[in-house]
């Protein structure tokens, strides 16, 4: 009896001594997934809303698991304050301008802070800092603005579905030009002639350039117009003169103007010998007898003048006169082309 009760003792130990192992190894265990055992730095961030946030929950930065949340507590009615546990290791590489925000482990996984940003020129994170915070859309937030966005993908979804029903329908610009093939010749047509319009504009521009090329040439009248000041200044004082001139002439014909006004006035009366001559039939009879006279009188004068020519004594002073004449012709014909 005495054997198998010392027996039984040490089996009973045995699992005892098992259980407390096992019992030891679930808390190191336990205690190494939540960070329990490790050192770590105590900071706090506060919010609107958490979104079902829970203690213990992990704090991420830059999508590696850095620490977790040590408690959750209101503020006042519309402020969250959570504290976390950040690593020691991991402070050095978090900086005091990192921002957090209440995001998610994937689409639908649990809830993290995520903690964002940072600059090399901050200093890390110290026990009791108070980290910025970032907005973020609530799940219910983004499904409701996912069901507002079905809406409009729906009625839209509509819209184009009467849209091609018109189309084939032969509807409309488009349902004409797809249904009718006179449109689409039409078209075609007006393509081609658009294409030669485009053609023709090219050639102009060409043209036009080419024109203003050689306008550029030096030696050009165009170029000394644009570069030389004294052909321009000249060109400017002959303007002037023009004007000048065109002046002159406008007052020339404002007197030429009274002057014919006062010979029309002459002509009307019977003072003057042309207005006599004009309003008296007599006196133009006896003018076109006079003129008679001087005709016949001419005519018997150059009878004379040829026989004068032709009588050897005046023979010579008509050739000298011939030759004086011809001189004088060619001495003005070289004056001009000078």
């Amino acid at each position: 009896m005495k054997g198998t009760s010392t027996k039984r003792g040490v089996v009973v130990g045995i699992f005892i001594f098992v259980g407390l192992i096992i019992f030891a190894t679930a808390i190191l265990v336990l205690g190494g997934q939540r960070k329990s055992f490790i050192q770590s730095v105590q900071v706090k961030a506060l919010f609107h809303d958490v979104g079902g946030l829970a203690k213990g929950d992990n704090i991420w930065f830059s999508g590696v698991k850095v620490g977790t949340i040590r408690k959750i507590s209101f503020v006042d009615h519309n402020r969250i304050e959570v504290l976390m546990d950040i690593e020691k290791s991991s402070r050095q590489f978090i900086r005091k301008d990192v921002v957090a925000k209440v995001s998610t482990d994937g689409l639908v996984g649990n809830k993290i802070i995520a903690l964002t940003g940072g600059s090399s020129q901050a200093q890390p994170i110290e026990n009791g800092d108070q980290l910025a915070v970032a907005t973020t859309i609530s799940s219910d937030e983004l499904m409701n603005t996912l069901q507002v966005n079905n809406k409009n993908l729906v009625e839209i979804t509509g819209n184009l579905k009467n849209i091609s029903r018109n189309i084939m329908n032969g509807q409309g610009t488009l349902g004409r030009l797809i249904n009718d093939s006179s449109v689409f010749i039409e078209l075609d047509q007006t393509m081609v002639t658009l294409r030669k319009t485009m053609a023709n504009t090219q050639l102009l521009t060409e043209g036009l350039a080419d024109y203003a090329k050689k306008l550029q040439t030096k030696g050009s009248l165009s170029n000394d117009l644009i570069s030389d000041t004294i052909v321009f200044s000249k060109l400017r004082s002959t303007t002037v003169e023009l004007e000048a001139a065109s002046q002159k002439a406008n007052d020339m014909v404002g007197n030429l103007k009274e002057i014919t006004t006062s010979v029309n006035e002459k002509l009307g009366g019977s003072e003057s010998a042309a207005g006599v001559l004009l309003n008296d039939p007599e006196a133009a009879e006896d003018l076109k007898a006079t003129l008679s006279n001087l005709e016949s009188t001419t005519q018997k004068l150059d009878v004379n003048m040829e026989a004068l020519r032709s009588n050897f004594l005046f023979r010579r002073y008509f050739r000298n006169q011939e030759k004086a004449e011809k001189k004088r012709v060619k001495d003005s014909l070289k004056n001009a082309n000078r």
